[in-house]
């Protein structure tokens, strides 16, 4: 079956759920379990228009979706092992899993036509898909699957276009999928081990966690209807609450091997459906959800916009973590011949032009990160110069920028007294002066003055200072002398650099929209004012930050742009920025970011190029 368009402007118009209340430490009074009078293999109840519907996957019968009745009131032929709904808000979205092909088959259903329409195939690749499910991320249809060899795949249906997002070798037994939309989780109901939660997020990467069952097998059926996750087991007779990493476990009359759950709200009630392997039937369960209870609070992270890439780099020459930290060389006389450094932290420093195209690759060593600084003057003449943190050698390295060839070359390596070099980041003060503050894991900071006498950079230590722990981002404000720099897993801090005695004072700390790591920082103008730009690494964000009162005004994202084939952004280390023009192309300036997962396809890391006019446009909206 070949893909067919479907409109996203129909799709996602309103995608949402119904709020619900949930339960807090409350003992659920299941009644009696209900056989519903269709026959199939996953029963799925849902809230629609207000009203209770059921839909029953059928692995003989296809799709049926019956009124709170049980009466049918639209069929589509088939052979389906199982399925997942998104409901909108002029019907609903179904992903069935063939039990012919093996595939995913998406079909939408409307109230305005009581009818099943097909959208989309997702073939088997390798192996049999036995398990899916579907969700709305950045305004596009999500699709998960899981196949016999062990491996989920991530999709984006867009148009007419499945795109392979994600693979991540997950292990075989996967028999159900559900993704909370609330968390941002995907669960994976294993049946060897228990339960694996895994970030929806296409660029998280392959970190997990599990929630297991003593002394029994592992989970076959998982539901999960707005922030609240039900879990069965084919080895006791019973539907589990997750509370807080714990499965809290309900006794079911009769004598039942339940292996498929979903459920739904209605009328303050849970209305479950249930499959009972022992009598191969479908069965309901209602229990009341507590008056009190409050509705489940999202716990993942607001994010206020979404930007996009215009370009990406080249990728680094090595594997694993090793793209670090960007500069951008602003080259006054011809701005869209700017370059972007960026450190290799396997292997050396990179340089790229405004498309992404490496220009040259210096092998110095263990180079983290850095940064740019043009227009020094000396008794020697003016230059533009990069430093950054070697910790191969354990200096500082300068190198002079030659804006005719766009190239940079050692020319010195300063020693330093710190253990481990780290952080980086340059002050040209407004006397001309140009400091280097390179910071080290233990959380001490030495500052720099660079001068240059025939020929020759050298440096004195002018001042040190430390932070409680590790320190790493941090950028110098040329007009101020404000030094903003963070503390991984703590917050952002402010120094004086024009006052050696002040004391410096916490702006921001981690937690809510600022996840620990805080890591690449940078400074940004729109319109008159500066901002501050932070990386929020555990959450795959960035803060915006005014320097005027130090209010967040934001978070956004870096997604995919499907149509020019960039991914997004996840786990950045390194960010720069420069609120200046770049030609047409770049009226209002450029972000640079580093990628610490590079998808579509799986690579390298690399740094993605953002538009200044999109980051100006999100600062202007939430100032």
């Amino acid at each position: 079956m070949k893909n067919t368009f479907f409109p996203l402007s129909f799709l996602f118009s309103s995608l949402l759920l119904a709020p619900c209340k949930v339960m807090a430490d409350d003992v659920i009074a299941i009644a009696e379990p209900q056989a519903f009078s269709v026959n199939g293999a996953q029963l799925t109840p849902l809230t629609l228009n207000e009203k209770l519907f059921y839909l029953v996957t059928s692995k003989t019968k296809g799709l049926i979706l019956t009124n709170e009745k049980e009466q049918p009131v639209a069929t589509l032929a088939g052979h389906f092992a199982q399925s997942d709904v998104l409901v909108t808000d002029s019907g609903f979205i179904v992903a069935a899993l063939n039990n012919d092909t093996y595939g995913v088959e998406l079909f939408r259903y409307t109230f305005a036509n009581h009818a099943f329409f097909p959208l989309t195939t997702v073939n088997a690749a390798s192996a049999d898909l036995e398990a899916v499910c579907l969700s709305s991320v950045n305004d596009k249809l999500n699709l998960i699957t899981a196949d016999a060899l062990g491996r989920m795949q991530q999709f984006w249906l867009e148009h007419d276009k499945n795109i392979a997002m994600r693979t991540v070798n997950v292990g075989t037994g996967q028999k159900n999928c559900q993704i909370d939309m609330m968390s941002g989780k995907v669960l994976l109901a294993d049946e060897n081990v228990g339960l694996w939660q895994y970030d929806n997020s296409v660029e998280a990467g392959d970190g997990r966690d599990l929630i297991t069952l003593p002394d029994m097998a592992g989970i076959e059926g998982v539901g999960v209807f707005d922030g609240l996750t039900m879990l069965v087991s084919p080895d006791i007779n019973a539907v589990g609450v997750l509370q807080d990493s714990t499965i809290n476990w309900t006794t079911t009359n009769g004598d039942h091997k339940w292996e498929t759950i979903r459920f739904t709200a209605y009328n303050d009630n849970a209305i479950v459906g249930l499959y009972d392997d022992k009598t191969e039937s479908l069965y309901t369960v209602r229990f009341a959800l507590p008056a009190e209870a409050e509705p489940k609070v999202s716990t993942s992270v607001r994010v206020d916009a979404y930007l996009t890439a215009f370009a990406q780099t080249d990728t680094v020459a090595r594997f694993g973590d090793a793209a670090d930290d960007p500069a951008i060389w602003y080259l006054t006389d011809s701005p869209e011949m700017s370059v972007i450094l960026g450190t290799d932290k396997k292997g050396g420093l990179d340089l790229f032009d405004l498309s992404g195209k490496r220009l040259q690759h210096l092998p110095v060593g263990r180079v983290n990160n850095v940064d740019v600084r043009t227009h020094w003057q000396t008794k020697q003449g003016t230059f533009d110069i990069a430093a950054a943190s070697n910790r191969t050698s354990r200096t500082v390295d300068i190198f002079l920028l030659d804006a005719d060839t766009r190239t940079a070359s050692t020319a010195s390596k300063l020693r330093s007294n710190l253990n481990d070099l780290y952080g980086l980041c340059m002050y040209h003060s407004d006397k001309g002066e140009l400091n280097v503050l390179v910071n080290d894991t233990d959380g001490h900071v030495e500052r720099h003055r660079l001068t240059m006498q025939n020929g020759t950079i050298t440096s004195r230590i002018m001042d040190t200072f430390s932070v409680p722990s590790q320190p790493e981002g941090c950028v110098a404000d040329d007009e101020t002398g404000m030094l903003y720099y963070g503390e991984e897993d703590e917050a952002v801090w402010i120094r004086d650099l024009n006052n050696i005695d002040a004391t410096p004072r916490i702006i921001a700390r981690v937690g809510g929209p600022i996840q620990d790591d805080i890591e690449g920082m940078s400074l940004f103008d729109v319109d008159g004012e500066r901002y501050l730009i932070i990386s929020s690494q555990g959450n795959h964000r960035y803060g915006v930050f005014s320097t005027k009162d130090h209010r967040l005004l934001g978070t956004f994202a870096i997604a995919a742009d499907t149509d020019t084939g960039i991914d997004g952004v996840s786990e950045t280390d390194g960010l720069e920025s420069l609120s200046v023009s770049f030609g047409k192309r770049l009226p209002e300036g450029l972000l640079v970011v580093q990628d610490g997962h590079n998808v579509m396809p799986s690579q390298q890391q690399n740094f993605k190029l953002v538009s200044g006019s999109q980051l100006a446009e999100f600062i202007r909206q939430y100032r």
